[in-house]
């Protein structure tokens, strides 16, 4: 049987409303990426590069994919996000925003079958390393689209509003920034 969205959909569902939602969120993502079925079938395709599956007011889950030619721009969720990669490497690039300017922090590379948890005071950057995209499927512990939340200036480490159009322009080349 190959994987579903919907299924996975369920089960996150159930996850996220469980006495330990951060525990059980997890155990479910390791699951589903050593999964038979996804090993086999892969994510579905899709066309669009950020698809929400699912959100209510105690999770959002999303299937996302990032192109190794843009650098999405530093933001914040506001709430914790377990993010599972399925094909591709996502490369976060972790920051501090202090007295408005941005400090990186660290970066992750996140590979197939791996998972990154980030908390709700995070403030990062994403973009896919390599020659493909990445793929992952990301799962909030909130709801998403509900919340006010910042985009970060690349150079004056200031807020924005988020909102899609600062976001496009705000994205990225890597070529335009340092390297983290």
């Amino acid at each position: 049987m190959p994987f579903s969205y919907s299924g996975f959909v369920e089960k996150m569902r159930v996850a996220a409303s469980s006495q330990t939602p951060t525990i059980s969120v997890r155990e479910e993502l390791v699951s589903t990426l050593a999964s038979e079925e996804l090993q086999k079938s892969g994510l579905p395709e899709q066309h669009e590069d950020e698809i929400l599956l699912f959100e209510d007011d105690t999770v959002s889950i999303w299937s996302c994919r990032f192109n190794p030619e843009f650098v999405m721009p530093p933001h914040e969720h506001k709430m914790e996000v377990h993010i599972g990669v399925v094909s591709g490497q996502e490369k976060n690039i972790m920051f501090e925003q202090n007295n408005g300017v941005l400090k990186h922090v660290k970066t992750e590379i996140v590979g197939p079958g791996e998972i990154l948890s980030i908390g709700a005071d995070a403030l990062h950057a994403v973009t896919a390393i390599g020659d493909t995209h990445s793929h992952a499927l990301h799962v909030y512990l909130g709801p998403l689209t509900k919340v006010k939340r910042d985009l970060y200036d690349w150079i004056t480490g200031s807020a924005v509003d988020f909102t899609m159009e600062n976001f496009e322009d705000m994205k990225r080349s890597p070529k335009e920034l340092p390297a983290f």
